[in-house]
Formats: structure tokens, sequence, C-alpha cells
């Protein structure tokens, strides 16, 4: 049975994820992704993605796409029942941590860890892959619960930093056996737990070290 272009596509999307993974998407060779593939145009990318960073773009955007359902029924739940802290955390971070159920998956946090560094709560370093989804609305649930214990501007610093930490994570346990420990689910619940507890803790004074900064107190007051 012949090729379709569909086909073509699906095969240059498993290689390059695959490669990129492996070896970084900016390293990896445009022609060694063709070649796993079963192509012999090194155009092939451009004609199916636009670019490299066209797949790359599409790697991020089929991975926010692979959660949204299970986020959308978070999010209407939410409307009746609104989360706390802990639960807002557990939304955006586990199904996230699902990914590493099967092998595709886990090669897509690979891919993501690499831009989870630039990440910004309300954009993303390809302009894309969040802005408008459910996963940005779960976001900005997490920033004004996050508020509540820090303010907002650091509500939003906290919000980068465990998208950061949750992404390079979930990236280093994704190159580890699939049977790691601890077991899946203890992972993730310990996973949310502690990011939870960081999200919650009250603001720490700008000077460090100063007496009363934590807890605001005057150290001259008697």
């Amino acid at each position: 049975m012949p090729r379709t272009s569909a086909d073509t596509r699906r095969a240059l999307y498993l290689a390059g994820l695959r490669r990129f993974a492996d070896e970084g998407w900016q390293s990896a060779r445009v022609r060694d992704i063709v070649a796993d593939a079963g192509q012999g145009n090194d155009s092939a990318i451009n004609y199916h993605f636009g670019s490299r960073r066209g797949l790359l773009a599409q790697i991020l955007a089929d991975g926010v796409a692979r959660m949204e359902d299970e986020r959308r029924a978070d999010l209407a739940r939410w409307r009746a029942d609104p989360p706390d802290l802990p639960e807002a955390v557990r939304a955006v971070v586990a199904p996230l941590a699902d990914l590493l159920l099967d092998e595709e998956g886990r090669c897509i946090l690979r891919v993501i860890a690499q831009v989870g560094p630039l990440t910004e709560v309300g954009r993303t370093v390809t302009a894309g892959p969040v802005g408008g989804t459910v996963l940005q609305d779960q976001l900005e649930v997490l920033v004004s619960e996050t508020a509540r214990r820090c303010g907002t501007e650091m509500a939003r610093h906290r919000v980068r930093q465990l998208v950061v930490v949750v992404t390079s994570d979930l990236a280093v346990r994704a190159e580890a056996a699939p049977d790691s420990f601890p077991p899946h689910r203890e992972y993730v619940a310990d996973l949310v737990d502690w990011m939870a507890a960081g999200l919650g803790r009250p603001r720490v004074g700008a000077a460090i070290g100063r007496p009363g900064a934590v807890t605001g107190d005057d150290p001259t007051a008697m």
C-alpha cells in the first residue's frame, strides 16, 4: 500500500521527536530525521512543518493537546467547587506527569524540558502551544491561589519556577527506566505535595537574614 502524505508527515514527526529528545531540538540534524523517516529529500521537514522550529511547535502543541480533555474536565468542576492550592497544583502537574506512561509521551517531556526554562506564565518561547489553552487557564488559577500567600508578582515568579522545576524533573524521569522508584502514582503525589508546599510558603523579606524578615516583625520594637 503506497504511503500517503499523512503517513510521511507522521513518520517525520516521530523521527524528529526522537532525535529532538535524544540530541536536542537545535542540535539534531535534519538529514538524520529525514533518513530515519525513510525519506530521501532533506526539504521534507520544510514541506510538512515549515521549518525545524515548526516541527518543534507541532511537538509542543501535540503534547499540550494530549492533556486538554482532562484539564477541561477539571476546569468544569472548579466552576462549582473552586480549587485550593494543592488541587490547583495537582491539576497542572498530574496530566503532564502522565505523559511518562508511554514512550511517545516520554519523548515529548524530554523536548518540553528544553524550552521550559524560557517559559513564562502568559507566553511561551514558541508563542503558541500554551496561549489560549486550558493549561493557560489553569496556570492563571494557580497564580491566583498562590498570590493569596505572597502577592501577585511573587506568585507569577513562583509559578514560573514550578514550570522549570517540574518539566526538568519529568524529563530526567523520562530518561530513566519506566519502572523507576518511586512508583508513578507515588512519584506524582509527592511531586505535587512539595510543589504546593513551596508555592504556599509566606513571602520572605527582601533583606535575607534580617531579623524579622520572615514574619514581618520590626526587630527594633521592644
